[in-house]
């Protein structure tokens, strides 16, 4: 085994950190991390209004609640920093919001009104939005003290 092959293993409980990736691998992991992010946001608006038989099932609550709280961890474990961890959840934001504030010209709407599916989108947009937020609050590393001098 050569050296850069000896460099790139890790055993386990050796307490060494894994290689890190190149940067250009660790953006374009980051991209990906943030496409999932905005057809996450697109698969939980259009499970919305998600029925079994009559009884309205909210199961796209913590598939937000989820998405949210993994995605920018991932992508700040892909790239240590805040932004990295930002973009998966401005994406959810932005196609959650959009999404809420589009209409069809036909008058088809993706977020229905009315009745507990209301409050169900509600939930999703709010609870998503304040789950994403902390999620990236508290991923950040604490901030380094500098010697005073």
């Amino acid at each position: 085994m050569n050296a850069d092959a000896r460099a790139a293993t890790v055993e386990p409980g050796s307490g060494d950190a894994a290689p890190e990736l190149h940067p250009a691998l660790a953006w374009t992991g980051v991209a990906l991390v943030t496409a999932s992010g905005a057809a996450a946001a697109w698969l939980e608006s259009l499970l919305v209004p998600y029925y079994v038989g009559a009884a309205l099932v909210p199961v796209t609550i913590l598939l937000a609640l989820a998405s949210n709280w993994v995605l920018p961890r991932l992508a700040r474990a892909l790239v240590p920093r805040t932004v990295a961890a930002v973009l998966p959840f401005v994406a959810w934001l932005a196609v959650v919001f959009f999404v809420a504030a589009g209409g069809r010209p036909e008058g088809d709407v993706i977020l229905p009104g009315g009745s507990a599916v209301e409050y169900v989108g509600y939930a999703v947009m709010l609870g998503g939005a304040l789950v994403g937020t902390l999620s990236v609050v508290t991923s950040a590393p604490p901030p380094q003290r500098r010697p005073r001098g």
